[in-house]
């Protein structure tokens, strides 16, 4: 009878053949090479579930565990150093699991990756080493390296990032395949083929970072490139790209630091002129008012999330992990933000656009404003039309009037509220009472030099 075979890797997969003149159905499953694998296959005949269950439990079983390290908070310290100096990506693949023993999912995981990184379980009995990385439920599956910016102890801090059904999709062999995937791809870059291809023998040489050049300013034309195909997640910041805008120098000098610094995690850094691309920070539901800001967005998911703190490289550097390792919220989005095809350089932003030209007013279209205006005025004074009209008639003659009488017409009848009212009728009463002051001197000084004359006359007319 013919055997059809299957290569198993993350799940047995049965697969059934008809009766053959008579024989029995069997199932056979052809096992993977390990240290447990058998050399020859074996056969189960499919008489009931129950034996199909035992046969695919005796092929899950053969799966070699033999790359996967079983750590506890004992051994943890003596496994790390080996795991990242053997690790071609120079770091490693936790699994926290409340399985006795390594389950058939992250074997065949460490089978496909196997040299990329060390990979480790540990189960939720060692409640040490899940405080240790901060793991609140099980399973969790975590990739960490070190962080050569920061030192414990002497030694190079952990950071890394976390597989998350939210961002990542379904705890499955496809979906922890690509996530494990894009970030060997990111670490390795353009080496990745050189370093895999190296031969067990060879001394292994430490990969030289690549220069970075400047941090990118993203546009519709670069978009794709910077940041949908890179494969992680891309942390945008949102700067006033002004020339008005003194901070946007430092902002840009900060975050090339800071993207030097995470280069080779799984954060892509770039910035966009926010207010020359209004319509990508309002998909955010971002304005000028919220600037600077970074958000990191996830173009595979359409997940995002924004720091909302200070906007310093300690900072946004904490907050781009969290997302990476899935401790931050995320939310959804409909669709990737659209960026304009425009040119910033003489873009009008926001507070820049030029106000409408005011047409002088004609003289006699001016003194029809006035002279509704004081109607208006006279009107709340509790006078009628008819006597507003007259004393308007009255008021238009002024030829009679002192200049003192001319200025006391000019004062206005303000509310209590309009304090502009207020303040010119209080200049023009003091322009008023220093005028009246010097006509009283005057008069008084004129009425003086009358008498004197007319005591000189009858002192004349007596002599």
């Amino acid at each position: 009878m013919g055997l059809l075979r299957v290569v198993l890797m993350a799940l047995a997969v049965p697969v059934c053949r008809a009766g053959l003149e008579g024989a029995a159905s069997k199932r056979v499953f052809a096992l993977r090479g390990g240290a447990k694998a058998p050399k020859k296959a074996t056969a189960f005949a499919a008489d009931d579930e129950q034996k199909v269950a035992a046969a695919k439990k005796a092929a899950l079983d053969t799966i070699p565990d033999n790359i996967v390290e079983k750590l506890t908070s004992a051994n943890f310290e003596s496994w790390i150093g080996t795991a990242l100096a053997g690790a071609e990506t120079g770091a490693i693949c936790l699994l926290f699991s409340d399985k006795p023993a390594v389950p058939p999912l992250f074997r065949s995981i460490s089978i496909e990756f196997e040299g990329k990184l060390g990979f480790g379980m540990a189960t939720s009995a060692d409640k040490q080493l899940l405080q240790s990385f901060n793991v609140q439920k099980v399973p969790t599956l975590l990739i960490m390296f070190p962080d050569e910016q920061k030192t414990e102890d002497g030694k190079a801090a952990l950071q890394g990032m976390q597989f998350t059904p939210q961002m990542h999709g379904k705890f499955n062999f496809g979906n922890i395949a690509n996530f494990v995937a894009g970030f060997v791809n990111q670490k390795l870059g353009a080496d990745a083929a050189q370093a895999s291809a190296r031969k067990p023998s060879e001394p292994k040489q430490p990969a030289a970072k690549k220069e970075l050049g400047p941090l990118p300013e993203l546009s519709a034309s670069n978009f794709g490139d910077e940041c949908v195909q890179k494969g992680g997640l891309c942390a945008i910041a949102l700067l006033d790209g002004s020339a008005d805008n003194a901070n946007k120098q430092p902002h840009l000098d900060m975050l090339t630091a800071l993207r030097k610094r995470k280069q080779g995690g799984p954060l892509a850094f770039s910035w966009v002129d926010a207010t020359c691309h209004v319509g990508f920070a309002a998909h955010f539901d971002l304005s000028e008012m919220d600037l600077p800001a970074l958000v990191v967005l996830s173009p595979s998911k359409l997940r995002w999330a924004r720091n909302v703190g200070a906007f310093d490289a300690e900072t946004l550097g904490v907050f781009g992990s969290s997302v990476a390792s899935g401790r931050a919220r995320t939310d959804e989005i409909k669709e990737l933000p659209p960026l304009e095809d425009v040119d910033c350089a003489t873009a009008v932003r926001p507070g820049q656009e030029p106000l409408p030209e005011e047409t002088p007013l004609e003289d006699d279209t001016l003194a029809e404003i006035l002279e509704e205006e004081r109607l208006a005025r006279l009107e709340r004074e509790g006078k009628d039309g008819s006597e507003a009209a007259e004393v308007v008639e009255e008021v238009k003659d002024t030829s009679k009037m002192s200049e003192v009488e001319k200025m006391e017409n000019q004062l206005e009848q303000c509310d209590t509220t309009d304090l502009m009212c207020i303040a010119r009728n209080d200049k023009l009463q003091k322009t008023i009472d220093k005028k009246r002051k010097l006509e009283e001197q005057l008069a008084a000084l004129a009425a003086k030099k009358k008498k004197a004359k007319k005591k000189a006359k009858k002192k004349a007319a007596k002599a």
